[in-house]
């Protein structure tokens, strides 16, 4: 029982695209299965304590602002004194 198999170029050509195709396929199947199941949720989790984190510095500031213009923060004394309503000078007096 002498059996040979003959392979030509075509045919040669024809698995060795086949072998590659099933090696990408299966190289891109572990990647995404990693990145979908490991790195996403981490990065997701990142990304939401960030943008927390921002929104709570946003809304501190924004207190502080109202905070300081309805008790008459330095803004405010800023603003009066621009308009000469509080000075740390006199007036000018008239000759």
């Amino acid at each position: 029982m002498d059996q040979t198999i003959e392979v030509t170029t075509l045919t040669l050509f024809w698995l060795l695209t086949g072998a590659a195709l099933v090696s990408s396929a299966i190289t891109l199947l572990v990647v995404f299965l990693v990145v979908h199941f490991h790195v996403a949720p981490r990065l997701e989790e990142r990304v939401d304590q960030r943008l927390q984190q921002g929104a709570a510095d946003l809304e501190e500031r924004l207190r502080q602002r109202v905070l300081g213009l309805v008790t008459g923060g330095r803004a405010v004394k800023d603003l009066a004194r621009g308009m000469g309503l509080f000075s740390s000078r006199p007036p000018p007096e008239d000759p």
